[in-house]
């Protein structure tokens, strides 16, 4: 079998355990999001939605650090040098404890002061709201110390153990849900309690499993100076990424507070939940796809690199309509048979997002193509500044009397302007065609996905509440499948695929 088809193959397999993990995560996390948001109710969960992302805030270091630590530790795998992989793990598990010392300081300074002064916290729920901040602090720092050892996993492709730990941690988020039921006491305390223990036993997992799994993946003290200094020179650049990709969600939340109360920031945390739930059918792809395109990279294969950057960004976006056209025609419906009294714009903010999560699954590939290069300075700069415009431009729209809706419409024409941007670095400094992205790519889903809309939008206008559930999610998902293969798809993937089948049928 040749490299390429072995790449190939172990893309599907690791998708296909990602896949399985998704699936139950998804469906217990929506379960357990309807469940707590009764417990705790509307006003308690906007208020830990919201002390959360004021500690998530200013961890904005971890996104930079985490692209460091992956991208290092794809690279020195790609080398087959177990010293150079110990050199990276060491460098980057350095990293992060560095980077707990100044979260701490910087979340009980300027963080501390702002929840106390600057948020609209209901009158009697102060001391609460402290406590639920001091330990979303804590669970903050551990997720820190696991990211060294979560880039170990992913730069060696073993994702059925990614997978496993998914499930292992909705079965743990599942047992809070439990427990909270049977607490009498501050039911919003003891969710901060339990959600801490949570990642505190993820953690030492994490660690169990990559000390006894990667001989080189073993803390050395007598790491190399040189390495830490690249690798935060690299993290120094993603570091505007961080801010601003942290900035403008968390920013957006602090805004909607700001003009309308916890309300909204109790819509904004199911909205979130959703966005990730959506987001998962792509990013399994991704995850899967990039240990392989950074390879790719760095061996000088472009051939491979510069095809499986353009299936992995179209199938991503096909996936993603796939799901997102009959969760948007059934989006209100859904909604209340899941949380059966959503808060005030649940179903509007809803659509919105999926409208966003369409867009947005066209970056991940092109992402990892900058940083697969390592020359990322000119284009974090760029992608940073344009997604901080997101929060004058917010803070503007709601200023002026304007539906909270705005809020997401600006972040959904801001990510079109993105994927442009991306587009033009990845041609200037990744080696990818920008005339054979909009050919391959870009044409495609445009093609598919005008098309695949009118009859699901017809059929939801004719029908009620279930049967219209059950009719667009029959036949929307069958139209797309049809013109992905007959117009989404080149003639050499519908080959491959034909060949797959009709293995699959002898068998």
């Amino acid at each position: 079998m040749s490299t390429v088809a072995e790449n190939n193959k172990r893309i599907a397999k690791n998708t296909l355990a990602l896949y399985i993990r998704m699936l139950l995560v998804m469906v217990v996390s929506l379960y357990t999001s309807r469940v707590i948001l009764h417990v705790l109710g509307v006003e308690d969960f906007g208020i830990y939605n919201l002390v959360a992302g004021v500690v998530v805030l200013f961890s904005f270091l971890n996104n930079a650090m985490t692209s460091a630590s992956q991208r290092y530790m794809n690279v020195a795998i790609g080398q087959n040098d177990k010293n150079e992989i110990q050199r990276v793990f060491s460098s980057s598990l350095i990293m992060h404890i560095s980077l707990i010392v100044i979260v701490l300081f910087f979340a009980e300074t300027i963080g501390l002061w702002f929840v106390e002064t600057k948020l609209n916290i209901p009158e009697g729920r102060e001391v609460a709201t402290f406590v639920a901040y001091q330990l979303a602090i804590v669970t903050t720092c551990t997720n820190i110390i696991k990211v060294p050892y979560n880039a170990s996993v992913i730069a060696n492709e073993k994702m059925s153990f990614f997978a496993y730990t998914g499930i292992v941690e909705v079965i743990l988020k599942l047992l809070i849900v439990w427990l909270l039921l049977f607490f009498k006491s501050d039911k919003l305390i003891v969710y901060s309690v339990l959600l801490l223990l949570v990642n505190i036993i993820l953690l030492i997992w994490y660690i169990i499993y990559c000390r006894s799994h990667f001989d080189a993946n073993k803390f050395n003290i007598t790491f190399d100076k040189s390495l830490l200094k690249e690798m935060c020179s690299f993290s120094g650049w993603n570091l505007f990424g961080g801010i601003a990709d942290v900035g403008y969600k968390q920013g957006t939340h602090f805004i909607l507070n700001i003009f309308c109360g916890v309300t909204l920031n109790a819509t904004m945390g199911i909205i979130n939940q959703i966005r990730t739930a959506i987001f998962s059918f792509t990013a399994n792809l991704q995850v899967a796809a990039n240990p392989q395109i950074i390879k790719s990279y760095t061996s000088g294969d472009y051939s491979y690199y510069q095809d499986l950057v353009f299936r992995i960004s179209k199938y991503s976006y096909f996936l993603m309509l796939l799901i997102c056209v009959p969760v948007i025609l059934n989006a209100d419906y859904l909604l209340h048979l899941w949380l059966k009294n959503p808060p005030e714009y649940t179903t509007s903010f809803t659509i919105l997002i999926l409208i966003f999560c369409l867009v947005d699954s066209l970056t991940g590939p092109l992402w990892t193509t900058m940083q697969a290069t390592g020359n990322i300075r000119t284009y974090q700069i760029a992608i940073s500044l344009c997604l901080l415009l997101n929060l004058p431009i917010s803070f503007l729209v709601l200023k002026m009397g304007m539906s909270p809706d705005w809020v997401i419409v600006v972040q959904i024409l801001i990510a079109f302007i993105n994927v442009g941007i991306r587009i033009f670095f990845s041609y200037k400094y990744a080696k990818i065609s920008a005339l054979f992205y909009v050919e391959k790519v870009l044409f495609p889903i445009i093609f598919v996905t005008v098309l695949s809309i009118p009859l699901p939008i017809w059929l939801s206008y004719n029908m009620l509440n279930l049967t219209r559930l059950i009719t667009t999610c029959l036949v929307s998902p069958t139209i797309i499948i049809f013109l992905i293969y007959f117009f989404g798809s080149s003639k050499e993937e519908r080959e491959v695929l034909n060949k797959y089948l009709l293995n699959r049928f002898k068998k």
